[in-house]
């Protein structure tokens, strides 16, 4: 199934060639736009499907940030009816000024956090820190690309690696 899916990327051109700064502030003569992906419902569907496969079945709430983590959050929470909590880069200049829209997580929770590309795991850092103080539990963090390598406080899996792209 999982080379299906790869194929499935390759065919949309996930992989973009050319010298771009990724979020972390390196470099890279590639990216990997898995974006691509969110406008065909199937495929979306398939990745969502995928993912789930591999977060525990306790989990009460899905988390996502940013633009890669909230669609697929999104969907994954109305396809298995879970919570979802929204979680900003940053707080809101105006409103609530809140962090996390959405489910606001409690201790009563079991979050996973969701997003679709590891490269240094900074961004799944900065959810975590942001998730923490509201005593949910976090199960983990699942993406679609392990792309780079990198250390978070929780487990985390990934679907395909950024060389199976390639």
């Amino acid at each position: 199934m999982i080379q299906d899916l790869i194929s499935r990327l390759k065919q949309l051109s996930v992989v973009e060639r050319g010298t771009v700064e990724l979020k972390n502030a390196r470099t890279s003569d590639y990216y990997i736009n898995i974006k691509k992906a969110y406008g065909d419902p199937e495929l979306m569907f398939l990745l969502c499907k995928n993912l789930w496969e591999k977060i525990p079945k306790e989990v009460t709430c899905i988390a996502g940030s940013g633009h890669g983590g909230i669609p697929l959050a999104t969907r994954m929470s109305g396809l298995y009816a879970c919570k979802l909590a929204l979680v900003r880069d940053g707080p809101k200049e105006h409103g609530m000024i809140e962090l996390i829209d959405g489910h606001m997580p409690s201790s009563k929770d079991k979050v996973a956090i969701i997003d679709d590309v590891f490269s240094t795991g900074g961004s799944l850092r900065k959810v975590i820190e942001i998730l923490q103080p509201t005593g949910a539990e976090i199960i983990g963090c699942y993406v679609i690309v392990k792309r780079g390598e990198g250390v978070l406080p929780v487990p985390w899996q990934y679907l395909m690696t950024a060389e199976e792209l390639l």
